[in-house]
């Protein structure tokens, strides 16, 4: 497993990046909804300036998707003169802006040219808020002040190239658990008849299933669960459905069949040849076969076939992703702020939710909280 360094653009795009960053002079904040045409494609040409962007929370038809579940997505567009060069996405809460998409959303920043001279205090006022939250930003980060940055997470993803096969051999060659998977299907094909798999099916009620299916796992594990505002599964049926026969982004769901039942299921997104793996669920009671496991692996065999060059983990120390992926990049969290106050408290929670991640008791004070308040923690999905 390697580390990757922090990207640099080669001398072209840098001097591509020279001519074209500029210093923003004027803001405008409109609902996503109002964004025209030829901002749009504004938006393509700036997203293709730093490859952080290529991930598809960066693409237009996934803050179309937030925009359909839950309206209330607004726009700030930054202009020099009257030439757009940047854009910020976010849902304004109270006096604090957040990324589009809140906790879905597993990578963002403002969307502009390296080097475009951002003041963030007057950008917040523009926005009529006092601080931005983020969670998870990526890319170039030279516009943010130092003192916003509160902490870094470790994102993983496997660089499959052209090759899936001889990707999978390393995979195995390394990590004894992926190589070990095999005995574990085989049976489960001897157990529970032929192994099938559909990497990409255009059933919604098998997508209603494998949201059913993450949420009971959320239960199990004590873990908020993702999916108990309604518009986080609206926004799932809306990527699934797509938008348009041109549009490169959408929800991809795979399942794996052992007969005619299938026993795993994941849900991302895919744009081109990046897919980001954001929902693997099985069900339970073929825990045994780790038919989660199988299924990435049948992904990863027909990548390949289906363009498939990079299936990007996102950010999260879950160990599986340790065991399938090869890069390990970061992203930041961190509040941009004028208020000591509101910066303060925000490292008042992280510290207090670090303390508690120590805890050696902490499996039993999980399933305490779950029972007297399931919904605890369901402000960062507001």
């Amino acid at each position: 497993m390697s580390v990757a360094t922090p990207h640099r653009l080669p001398a072209s795009c840098l001097a591509d990046c020279a001519e074209t960053a500029a210093q923003i002079d004027r803001v405008e904040v409109i609902p996503w909804s109002g964004l025209e045409p030829v901002a749009r494609s504004r938006w393509e040409k700036l997203r293709a300036t730093q490859p952080e962007f290529k991930t598809p929370f960066f693409s237009l038809a996934f803050f179309d998707a937030v925009q359909a579940s839950r309206g209330d997505v607004l726009v700030a567009v930054m202009r020099q003169n009257n030439t757009i060069v940047g854009f910020l996405p976010f849902h304004r809460i109270g006096r604090v802006a957040w990324p589009a998409g809140r906790y879905f959303n597993d990578a963002h920043n403002v969307l502009m040219h390296p080097g475009t001279r951002l003041d963030w205090s007057w950008l917040l006022k523009q926005c009529d808020v006092k601080a931005y939250d983020f969670h998870a930003l990526v890319g170039s980060i030279s516009h943010v002040p130092t003192d916003s940055f509160q902490g870094y997470t470790q994102s993983f993803n496997a660089q499959i190239g052209s090759n899936s096969s001889a990707f999978l051999v390393d995979l195995e060659r390394e990590h004894s658990t992926i190589r070990r998977q095999e005995q574990k299907t085989r049976k489960m094909a001897r157990e529970l008849g032929p192994l099938s798999v559909e990497i990409d099916c255009r059933d919604s009620d098998l997508l209603s299933q494998t949201i059913d299916w993450k949420r009971a796992q959320y239960r199990r594990t004590n873990i908020l669960d993702l999916f108990m505002p309604d518009w986080t599964r609206e926004m799932m049926r809306q990527l699934h459905r797509g938008f348009g026969a041109d549009e490169p982004t959408r929800g991809l769901l795979s399942v794996l069949r052992a007969g005619d039942t299938v026993v795993a299921a994941h849900y991302g997104m895919i744009e081109n040849d990046l897919l980001h793996y954001w929902f693997p669920t099985y069900a339970v009671e073929y825990s045994r076969y780790s038919p989660g496991t199988a299924l990435f692996k049948e992904i990863v065999r027909k990548a390949d076939r289906h363009g498939i060059r990079c299936i990007d983990m996102g950010y999260g120390e879950q160990p599986y992703k340790r065991k399938q992926t090869d890069t390990i990049t970061t992203v930041a969290h961190g509040c941009v702020t004028g208020s000591t106050v509101y910066r303060n408290l925000r490292a008042i929670r992280l510290t207090a939710t670090s303390v508690v991640k120590q805890f050696p008791m902490k499996g039993p004070l999980k399933r305490m909280l779950r029972m007297v308040k399931p919904d605890a923690g369901i402000s960062k999905l507001g």
